[in-house]
């Protein structure tokens, strides 16, 4: 079985990542051949990335331009030989020896050139710093949990021809919701597989707020879109609330508590039921601004 390893990176430390992962294919023996391709999305911080330029079959190559998330997946898909591609965030780490064996035993199912494969977001059970303490907490209690249903692209197994027919939309160039818009507008089928892998890039609060935001923002261009309505939760519940009149009284009551919602953020024990308060309010003030940039 041979495999093309699709890595998009940016602004992350990648060397020790890749050189695991590099072992680990050369000691699965179910796996005939490899490639493992690297692109640099406009990085401003390259850190020691391109020593693994040193390794075989292994491709490192840097974009000066920031092309964003779904554009760097659409490149590396097309600059990968084999016929079964891997795509793996750059800011994880392996989990189980078995990672690229368990990808290999999906291909040999009958339905496996018409499915997506994904397994495992996790995170490291490890004393953090306060400053990351949102993403952890929001990434065990919730992020994790959502991939049982929903597909996330930090790790996820594709034939090309497929994903050649279902690209990622490049409409979406900030960070955010560009993999659940890869399903709702893909014709595959999505299953979700026994097969961990950690993701180690937490980020401060301040930066996982405007993640959040810009992911907001993403999804905005959609929200008359019923069958991505399906799909997000928070887009439902704008929804509900918008057709009663409520989400001005939602945007004047996070006005009010903005500072005390973003200080308890910041803390060492932060409230998701907040952190969604305000993600909510954030899109209600999203569509109100919207609606009077239309008016």
């Amino acid at each position: 079985m041979n495999l093309s390893i699709l890595i998009p990176c940016y602004n992350w430390d990648i060397y020790q990542f890749i050189k695991d992962l590099h072992h680990l294919c050369q000691k699965t023996k179910e796996l005939t051949d490899f490639e493992i391709i690297c692109l640099e999305d406009g990085s401003s911080i390259f850190f020691s990335n391109n020593k693994i330029s040193k390794l075989k079959k292994l491709e490192y190559q840097v974009i000066k331009h920031n092309i964003g998330r779904s554009a760097i997946r659409n490149l590396l898909a097309k600059k990968a030989k084999y016929s079964w591609l891997l795509f793996i965030d750059c800011d994880s780490k392996i989990e189980t020896p078995k990672f690229i064996k368990n990808y290999i035993d999906q291909i040999q199912l009958k339905e496996a050139e018409n499915t997506v494969y994904y397994g495992e977001t996790i995170y490291e059970n490890t004393k953090s710093k306060k400053e990351i303490t949102l993403h952890k907490k929001y990434g065990f209690s919730i992020e994790s949990k959502r991939k049982s249903h929903v597909f996330s692209s930090h790790h996820f197994l594709i034939h090309k021809l497929n994903f050649e027919k279902n690209k990622f939309d490049e409409k979406i160039k900030s960070y955010g919701y560009e993999d659940v818009l890869f399903q709702i507008q893909s014709k595959l089928s999505f299953k979700h597989i026994h097969n961990p892998l950690y993701h180690t890039g937490l980020k401060n609060t301040n930066d996982f707020i405007k993640d959040c935001e810009s992911g907001l923002k993403n999804i905005s261009q959609y929200a008359s879109d019923k069958d991505v309505i399906d799909k997000i939760k928070i887009l439902q519940y704008w929804k509900i609330i918008s057709s009663i009149h409520l989400d001005r009284v939602i945007v004047i009551l996070f006005k009010l508590f903005k500072r005390v919602i973003i200080k308890n953020l910041h803390s060492s024990n932060p409230s998701l039921y907040l952190f969604q308060f305000y993600k909510l309010a954030f899109f209600c003030q999203l569509n109100i601004d919207s609606m009077k940039k239309r008016d």
